[in-house]
């Protein structure tokens, strides 16, 4: 199996002149490739290029895959603001007429043997989907998980006791309503770089994912694998690179997001369906239950 997270510049304004990024991960969560496509005929040609001669391929797609609403925004990017998560904000309105980009990569992939799907399975090998996945989310709940790991580190016993139990952050929004979301998509290159040293942090700290591998090398400027781990983000860097480098980590996310699931540890959830907007998240109790109770108050599916 192969699991590829692509960072998709699916905005208006931004499709024709940003480059999207794609990320490889294996059964292992290990990093094996990663490279760079500025039109979707070059994305559905990498990814069928990854997925050659392999037991199936997941693809998570940071961006909104189906948007049926013409003005606002969808049920389930309001679920995620409810429990201090951020999400996309979509509608028909900000694409105008036609299918958008996201719409358009879909078809493409259709044509090299990828299905658009709501729920990928769990452990079977094979299949050869794209779901939806959202990066600052994810991003969001990995610096939860990591804190309450920490927490649970200094109270010992203890806290193993209420982690295993789910007594632990029973009211979860309220510790991530606390932690301040990342802005290294804009601003001042000072505090970008800063907020992409945390992210690239964060990334390196997650159980059950490899950054480091053999291969690939710390050139920004390459084509292809590029090593985020070994990367001097620093103020210096122009604007442009900063955005590369945001590219990777979320393509990285999106990565980690899929594999995730499909390792079935540690806990995912799926809000919403195809037709009406979903997002695929890793979440782990009491995470889990909380986005379901949101979910059920507002008779929105959920797995």
């Amino acid at each position: 199996m192969r699991f590829i997270g692509c960072a998709l510049a699916w905005r208006p304004g931004e499709a024709e002149d940003r480059t999207s990024c794609l990320v490889v991960l294996d059964e292992r969560g290990s990093l094996v490739a990663n490279s760079f496509a500025g039109s979707l005929g070059e994305i559905s040609s990498s990814i069928e290029g990854y997925a050659a001669e392999r037991a199936g391929v997941l693809v998570g797609l940071d961006a909104p895959l189906s948007v049926p609403n013409q003005r606002g925004t969808r049920s389930v990017e309001r679920i995620l603001s409810k429990v201090a998560l951020p999400a996309y904000s979509a509608s028909r309105k900000m694409f105008g007429e036609g299918p958008t980009y996201a719409e358009e990569l879909l078809a493409g992939l259709e044509k090299v043997g990828v299905e658009y799907t709501d729920y990928p399975f769990q452990r079977v090998r094979g299949q050869r989907v794209a779901v939806e996945v959202d990066t600052a989310a994810t991003l969001k709940v990995l610096t939860y998980e990591r804190g309450r790991a920490r927490d649970n580190k200094r109270n010992g016993r203890r806290g193993r006791r209420q982690e295993e139990s789910g007594e632990e952050a029973q009211n979860p929004e309220q510790e991530l309503r606390a932690l301040q979301d990342l802005k290294f998509r804009k601003g001042k290159k000072e505090a970008r770089a800063a907020a992409i040293k945390e992210a690239v942090d964060t990334l390196w700290n997650t159980p059950g994912l490899r950054l480091r591998t053999a291969g690939l090398a710390a050139d920004l400027d390459a084509p292809e694998n590029v090593d985020l781990s070994r990367l001097d983000v620093t103020p210096e860097l122009s604007h442009a690179q900063m955005d590369r480098i945001v590219s990777l980590i979320e393509g990285t996310l999106a990565a980690y997001t899929v594999h995730r699931h499909w390792k079935g540890r540690d806990g995912s959830i799926v809000v919403g369906t195809g037709s009406e907007g979903y997002v695929l998240l890793p979440a782990a109790k009491p995470l889990h239950d909380r986005i379901a109770e949101e979910c059920r108050v507002a008779k929105v599916p959920y797995v």
